[in-house]
């Protein structure tokens, strides 16, 4: 077990495509992004590095992304990592592998460490070493509004060819409306009240952002060049859709709630990120679906945000596991706010915003 090093760039770009990516080639654009994320990242530091696994004669087998954070408690900074992309060569001749890499993870120097993205094999490995799952923020759902279409975009993800069905799924889902068997559609009157959305630059919505943040007690010690870092790496995420960002301003014009996802006519959209107090959370919620709907999502998907939890239950949302949350520390007061649904972790603050998840390297 020892330190990622540049050398071991492109072994490491091979075994995320022969783990993540069915074997396909191995494209230079994949290669120079896992340099950046993992080597050049702005808060890169030098004690604070990925994992690889080699085997006797010095042949990479496995590997951890570490991503580095920078966190503010109540005005206290925290040391962070997130531990992200985990993979073994031959899981099954190097059961020990996955164990080792996340030891040597959590052994590092960092004042907490966090997973966003752990599967079901990772969550295993975090929990026998007694360190649980976060329920609050592994709740992923799913807003279905046309179910024909959003099936053939699910099927897409495993059989490309099943592209070709996007004329009968809107086909199907226009007859089921007209019979009036649907529900599913959001009415147009269900939109924000108390706060008044509008599109948005990307501009406006980092600002939003760097705002908003600071009213979470655990959040993330961005400065306006390190955010625009993440929001470009997110932004092209193009596989997922295009990109919408959206604002709202109070009767005073003040900020007070923003989201950002991707999706288009016929795909199952993703959301970014959601910022808001939790007051206002069923406008946001409402604003989402209604504009997600109105173009043309076949529905919206998520990670968990414990503030909008209760009124995406309320608004025909189901909640799944597909991606699991972790926190560690020996510093209780750092996992308190995780525990209570009050830690900006997820999303831009936490390792969502990487390409490495959901985007094309072709």
């Amino acid at each position: 077990m020892r330190d990622l090093e540049r050398d071991d760039i492109s072994k490491v770009a091979r075994l995320f495509q022969n783990t993540f990516r069915n074997g396909q080639d191995v494209s230079g654009s994949l290669v120079e992004y896992i340099r950046e994320v993992f080597l050049d990242h702005p808060w890169h530091e030098e004690d604070l590095r990925s994992k690889v696994f080699v085997g006797e004669k010095g042949e990479l087998k496995g590997f951890i992304g570490v991503f580095p954070s920078r966190l503010q408690l109540e005005g206290r900074p925290v040391r962070a990592a997130f531990a992200g992309s985990m993979m073994v060569q031959e899981p099954e001749r190097n059961p020990l592998a996955g164990a080792r890499l996340l030891r040597a993870f959590l052994a590092g120097p960092q004042d907490i460490s966090l997973t966003e993205t752990a599967n079901a094999t990772a969550l295993g490995m975090w929990q026998k070493l007694a360190l649980p799952l976060d329920t609050s923020y592994s709740l992923n759902w799913l807003r279905v509004f046309r179910p024909v279409s959003a099936a053939v975009n699910a099927a897409e993800r495993r059989l490309p060819a099943a592209r070709l069905l996007r004329p009968l799924g809107r086909a199907a889902d226009a007859v089921v409306e007209k019979t009036g068997l649907s529900s599913l559609r959001v009415s147009k009157g269900a939109t924000a009240r108390r706060i008044s959305f509008r599109d948005a630059s990307e501009n406006e919505f980092a600002e939003a952002v760097l705002l908003l943040s600071k009213s979470f007690p655990l959040h993330p010690l961005w400065d306006r060049a390190m955010l625009d870092w993440f929001i470009g790496h997110a932004r092209q995420k193009r596989a997922l859709g295009a990109p919408v960002w959206r604002i709202a301003e109070s009767t005073t014009g003040d900020i007070a709630a923003c989201y950002a996802y991707f999706g288009g006519a016929g795909r199952i959209g993703w959301l970014l990120q959601a910022l808001c107090a939790p007051a206002i959370a069923g406008d946001l919620v409402d604003d989402l679906f209604a504009h997600a709907d109105a173009s043309g999502c076949a529905g919206i998907r998520g990670g968990g945000h414990p503030w909008l939890t209760h009124e995406l239950i309320t608004r025909k949302a189901v909640f799944y596991g597909r991606a699991f949350v972790v926190a560690h520390s020996k510093d209780e007061s750092l996992l308190q706010p995780i525990k209570s649904g009050q830690a900006l972790i997820s999303g831009l603050a936490g390792e969502n915003w990487t390409r490495l998840i959901g985007d094309r390297f072709d």
